[in-house]
C-alpha cells in the first residue's frame, strides 16, 4: 500500500512506486486521424495532470479500455492520504492539502513545445520536450519539513506545505518525455512519463 505524503512527522517524501497507467495496444482498425506525438502527449499530460474528462475519454479511445476507475480527485487523495485514512485531525486537514494539490496539478498545464524523431530497429520513437509551470518553492525558503515529534508541529508542517502551495509564485520547468508505436497506425504512447505520485512530490518539494 503506497505510504501517505505526510505523517505524524509532517510532510514527507514519496516512495518510488508506479502509477497504474494503462497502456492497451492500439487496434488497427479503421480510426480517426491519429494524435501526433506532441499532442498525445498533451492528451495524457492533460488526462494524468488536470483530470480533464475530455482528454481522459480521448485517451481511452486511443488505448482501447477505460483507463481509471475512479474520480481524479479520488485518485489524488489516496496519493496524499493513503487508501484508508482515519478520521481525524491529520485526515482532515491532509484533504485539504490534497485539494491545494490537486489545483495545482491542474495549473501545471504541461504542453509539448517540440519533438525529434529517433526511431530505432522497426519501432518509431519520438523524444518530446514539454514544459511545466510548477510552484517555486525554493522561492519562499527551505519546503522540506520540519520533522518535529509533536502531533501539533506535524499538523503545522501540513499546513505549512497548503500556505506555500497557496502562495509560491509559478515557474517554467522543461522536460523530456519518450514516446514510442511499432507503426503509423498505432497511438503514440508514453514510456517515461513520470507516475501522479512523483508529480505530487514535485509539487511539494523544491528542486
Amino acid at each position: 500500500m503506497p505510504r501517505p505524503i505526510f505523517s505524524r512527522h509532517g510532510v514527507c517524501p514519496l516512495p518510488r512506486l508506479p502509477f497504474a497507467l494503462l497502456f492497451i495496444a492500439f487496434s488497427a482498425s479503421a480510426q480517426p486521424a491519429l494524435p501526433t506525438a506532441e499532442q498525445s502527449f498533451d492528451l495524457f499530460a492533460r488526462f494524468m495532470l488536470e483530470g480533464d474528462a475530455d482528454a481522459a475519454a480521448q485517451v481511452s479511445q486511443l488505448t482501447g479500455a477505460p483507463l481509471r476507475n475512479e474520480r481524479w480527485e479520488d485518485a489524488v487523495d489516496r496519493v496524499v492520504l493513503g487508501d484508508t485514512p482515519a478520521d481525524d485531525a491529520r485526515t482532515r486537514l491532509g484533504r485539504e492539502l490534497s485539494r491545494q494539490i490537486a489545483l495545482a496539478l491542474q495549473q501545471t498545464h504541461c504542453r509539448s513545445t517540440g519533438s525529434e524523431r529517433r526511431d530505432n530497429d522497426g519501432l518509431q520513437i519520438a523524444i518530446v520536450d514539454y514544459t511545466c509551470q510548477m510552484p517555486d518553492l525554493a522561492a519562499q525558503g527551505d519546503a522540506a519539513p520540519a520533522g518535529a515529534d509533536s502531533e501539533h508541529d506535524a499538523l503545522s508542517d501540513v499546513r505549512a506545505a497548503i500556505t506555500r502551495l497557496q502562495h509560491a509564485p509559478s515557474r517554467a520547468q522543461t522536460h523530456q518525455v519518450i514516446l514510442a508505436r511499432n507503426s503509423d497506425s498505432d497511438p503514440w504512447i508514453p514510456q517515461d512519463l513520470p507516475p501522479l505520485h512523483v508529480w505530487v512530490e514535485r509539487l511539494l518539494l523544491p528542486e
